[in-house]
């Protein structure tokens, strides 16, 4: 196997691994934000502008 052979293997795998990481990661937040749902401590209305003149 020549080294540019196992570079592009090397970056396909890492490539992989990054997905899975990425899927990993989108599956975190989703489940976070369902469990703030649950709780009822999503996000909130924001306060109302005090109309400070700016």
């Amino acid at each position: 196997m020549t080294s540019f052979e196992k570079r592009r293997a090397i970056e396909a795998q890492k490539q992989r691994i990054e997905a899975i990481f990425a899927k990993h990661r989108q599956r975190l937040g989703k489940s976070a934000f369902l469990q703030l749902q649950q709780r009822g401590g999503g996000p909130e209305e924001p306060p109302p502008d005090s109309g400070g003149g700016r």
